[in-house]
This record gives C-alpha cells, structure tokens and sequence, in this order.
C-alpha cells in the first residue's frame, strides 16, 4: 500500500498483483505518475472519501483516460456539492456508466462489507454508517442540523494479508469520529493517516481528538499527508494530543511541516525517500517522509518504508526545529 505524497490533498494506492485501488486523487502530477511508472493500468476500485477538491480532484481525469481500465468507481452523492470539479467528476463517472465501462457505486458506507475486498487485501468501510448514509450530507438549516462533508467521510481499515494495516480517516470530524466510537467499531491498525491533514476537528478540543483517535487506533506510525504551502499543519495541540497518546509513535509528515523549517527549502541528502513512488515535494526539497509504502512482511507484521531510523535521521540533521521529535510540551 503507497501512501503518496501529494502535497495538500490524501492518496493511498492499495495492490497486489496487477489490480489496485486508488483511495482518494487530488489534482496534480504524482498520482498519475505513480500509475504509469508502476503500470497500475487495472484498478478495481476507486473510492473518494467525500467530495472536497482536495481529495477529487485529480477523479475526472482518471475517470476519462481511455487506457485506464476501472472497474468500479465509488462515490456517496451531495445535493450540496455544486463546484466545477464535483460536477465534471459526475459526468464522467456517468459517461463511463452509460458506455458500460466502470460501475458507478453511490453507497460508500458500512452496508458495503466485503465488495471492496481483492486477491489478499481487504477494506472495511468504518464509516459512514447507515444513520448518516441514509440522510447525507446537510446544511444547517436542517431538522437534524449541518452534516458537513468532512463528518460524511468514509473512513476505512485496509488490511493486507489478512492483518489490519491502515486506517485512512479522511477529514472525519471530532462528531463523526465519535458516531464511529459509540457503535464500538474496532479501529486499532498499525498505521494512522491522520484526519484533515493535522488541522482542526472543527467543533471541540483539537489535543483531545487527537488524544482519542490515537487512543483508539494505537498507531505505530501516524502519518500527516500535507502540502508545504497550504496551511502550517499539523496544529502543535494536535500533535501534542497524538504525543499524549502514543508516545512512541513514529510521527511522518509527508511533506515538511512550516512549524518544523521555516526556510524554503532542505538541500540535505533525501535518501530515505522511496525510489519507485514519486513524491511530489522532492524536487524542490520540500518532501519529509514522502510517499510512505505500506506491506505485509513475512511473518505476518506490518512493515513500512522510510523507516523511523531512516526518516528520523533526514529530520535530525535537516530540519531546524522539528516537532516530531522529543517529549510533548504543554500547551496553553
């Protein structure tokens, strides 16, 4: 499973094999690039999340390359949704639809079980259950109040041999994240993408929601997936509440944080990053962990490049401050 770096935006590529499932596909070069290079021409799947620019935007494309073989696309409807992409990522999807190419899906929640499931991956479909399915996203003036897209994201455990792997939690907000909690849904996987790219759950206390989604999902490594220049994620409190949870954790940005190297850019050796995905901050320096590979090691553990070691000592000797590193503070 590859996890690319794509500057502000999610990605995961998930394979084995000749199939893939593309989860997520901003616009811009490294993701179409990461599919040529490794001539994923066969995607069994491809799941948006929900639909904001940053995790569609690259859909379309995808959608209307005729040497693209999709069999199945998938993606829950909003009514509210009305900007130029979400629009143009309908039209193909139907266009593909009408031309009997890609079965267009628009039930991405917990009734789906096993349809997602391929040679030795699995992927669950944690939320949204069937509660927020059956309602979809709302604007505020709604008997039953705003669901905003973020609280609509599907979230999902990918396991690989039959060992859970990653939990990609999209923008899941601090109320969706609770809905999960009450239905008692296990959600431990070894690797976090951590939801909304470090920034805020947007309603309650960012180190708190931090503090629990770690707690819950106990992650060995917890990813930030992050554009140099969009914002200054992830939030010192959020960060502080992953510390507080998961001390150990190996914390990855996949590309540098501003609150990490306030200079434009790190000419130090970049080694540790992957020599068969691409990363879209390499070029210009800007890349920390990059493109993260997930895989199934032989005796059945979850292994992931760069490793700790590797990616700890890219932080330590380039980077003037990096957060990732060392006790939590307090924060006021």
């Amino acid at each position: 499973m590859i996890i690319v770096d794509v500057g502000h935006g999610n990605c995961a590529i998930v394979r084995d094999g000749l199939k893939s499932t593309i989860v997520d596909i901003p616009r811009g070069k490294p993701v179409i690039s990461a599919l040529v290079n490794n001539k994923c021409h066969q995607i069994e799947h491809l799941l948006l999340s929900h639909p904001d620019e940053d995790h569609i935007g690259g859909a379309a494309r995808l959608l209307a390359d005729p040497d693209v073989n999709i069999a199945n696309f998938w993606c829950n409807p909003s009514a509210i949704h009305d900007t130029e992409t979400y629009l143009d990522l309908v039209e193909q999807a139907a266009l593909r639809e009408d031309q009997r190419k890609t079965r267009y899906r628009s039930n991405l929640n917990v009734g789906t079980r096993e349809d997602l499931n391929f040679e030795r991956v699995s992927i669950e479909v944690l939320h949204p259950d069937m509660r927020f399915a059956g309602i979809g996203q709302t604007p505020r003036r709604h008997k039953l109040g705003e669901i905003p897209s973020n609280r609509m994201s599907a979230v999902l455990r990918v396991s690989l041999a039959g060992a859970p792997a990653v939990l990609l939690a999209a923008d899941i907000d601090d109320k969706g994240f609770e809905a999960i909690v009450r239905r008692g849904v296990d959600l431990q996987a070894p690797v976090l993408v951590f939801p909304h790219h470090g920034g805020s759950a947007k309603g309650g206390d960012d180190r708190d929601f931090a503090r629990r989604v770690c707690e819950y999902v106990q992650p060995r490594l917890v990813v930030f997936s992050l554009g140099r220049h969009k914002y200054k994620n992830p939030l010192p409190q959020v960060l502080a509440g992953v510390k507080d949870a998961v001390p150990s954790a190996h914390i990855a940005c996949t590309q540098i944080s501003k609150h990490c190297h306030a200079r434009d850019a790190v000419s130090g050796s970049a080694a540790h990053l992957s020599p068969s995905w691409p990363s879209a901050g390499r070029a210009k320096g800007e890349s920390c962990a990059g493109t993260i590979v997930v895989r199934a090691g032989n005796n059945g553990d979850i292994v992931y490049y760069p490793a700790q070691s590797e990616h700890g000592r890219f932080v330590i000797q380039n980077l003037d401050a990096p957060r990732c590193l060392g006790a939590p503070r307090a924060m006021g």
